[in-house]
């Protein structure tokens, strides 16, 4: 059985239209969920109704993603299946491999909710929902304008694990700076801020108000996080914020900035920089960017570092101890695609190695 649907080349171009063959949704639905016959429905879409398995990618309580999967297309072959999230004007491939990986985020939706009527074409005159919202923008900011390439479930989990820290980070920040008197501040230590346009403030750089947000939040300490390397610069008044939060120099960036995903996630100290005033100038070390790989110590099949230090210090768990239901921490490796330090776990039902479904933040 087949039918025609759009399929998505790239954000910004038009769509054009294939042939899906659907007997390929139950090639999914064994992948996902184990079982041989068809929970495909019927979706009604503003190109017609499409035999579909609706799922929900689940990343974490607060993301969601909506996604059906419609079957397979001559363009892209039998081990790439098509996938539409509601508000794209299009479908995009996902291979078999990555949805093996990605198996444990997908949950089989039931619900008669119809939201796989929302295109980008219709969505003004549409309420959708802020879930669906969220999750559009994050999938279109990881199809990118390429179409996403070969590896668009893992640019959306790192995507998404990304904001969640940093909305875990500033819910944390906002907890601690909202009781910090503005007033109390020894704001003297002038260092710029912002990006290409950096412009010079004042930072309180001292012991007692930056160890407010850690104990390792202290001047000129560098900071290891699963997503690199940063430098403590001091705390100052933040308006988008309205309290005083830390202002971070990533290694790598023009000038200091808000860094709420060292809040939001462990980290751990690795060394120390004397930050200049009026800093950083254009010699200063902080403008280059470092290889946060340096910091893996690969002992196990050459991939995985098994040590405490960077297993607690970066996920706040040992080698050994059961985080997911039948699974084991297995040690962290890095992602030089993504840039990100990934903890694995190990099935202890089956061996298999995968990278953990859980967040882990703080």
């Amino acid at each position: 059985m087949s039918t025609v649907f759009p399929l998505l080349r790239a954000l910004g171009k038009v769509s054009h239209f294939t042939e899906v063959q659907t007997r390929a949704v139950g090639k999914a639905q064994q992948i996902l969920f184990g079982s041989v016959g068809s929970n495909a429905q019927k979706c009604t879409t503003s190109h017609g109704e499409v035999a579909a398995l609706r799922c929900r990618y689940r990343v974490c309580d607060a993301f969601e993603v909506p996604m059906s999967f419609i079957g397979s297309c001559q363009e892209h072959g039998d081990n790439m299946i098509l996938a539409h999230v509601p508000g794209l004007p299009g479908a995009f491939p996902v291979s078999t491999e990555e949805l093996h990986r990605h198996k444990s985020f997908f949950l089989i939706d039931n619900s008669r909710d119809d939201w796989g009527s929302a295109t980008v074409n219709n969505a003004d005159d549409m309420q959708l929902s802020e879930c669906v919202q969220l999750s559009l923008l994050c999938v279109m900011e990881a199809l990118g304008t390429e179409g996403g390439g070969a590896s668009i479930l893992d640019k959306l989990l790192s995507l998404v694990r990304r904001r969640a820290a940093s909305l875990r980070g500033s819910e944390l920040l906002l907890a601690t700076g909202s009781r910090i008197n503005e007033g109390g501040l020894e704001l003297s230590f002038p260092y710029h801020c912002g990006n290409s346009h950096a412009s010079k403030r004042y930072f309180d750089i001292s012991q007692e108000a930056c160890t407010l947000f850690g104990p390792h939040v202290k001047h000129g300490t560098k900071m290891l996080c699963r997503y690199g390397t940063a430098v403590v610069v001091g705390v100052a008044p933040e308006e988008s914020l309205g309290c005083p939060v830390p202002f971070w120099n990533p290694l790598g960036a023009p000038a200091a900035c808000l860094a709420p995903v060292f809040s939001g996630c462990p980290a751990i100290p690795v060394g120390e920089v004397k930050l200049e005033y009026n800093g950083p100038t254009t010699s200063s070390s902080l403008l280059d960017a470092e290889d946060a790989s340096r910091y893996l110590n690969p002992t196990v099949d050459g991939r995985f570092d098994v040590s405490s230090w960077l297993n607690e210090g970066l996920f706040g768990v040992k080698v050994g101890q059961p985080i997911e239901d039948g699974c084991v921490a297995h040690g962290v490796c890095y992602d030089l695609n993504l840039c990100e330090f990934v903890l694995f776990v190990r099935e202890l039902s089956s061996g298999e190695v995968r990278p953990s479904s859980h967040c882990l933040l703080k």
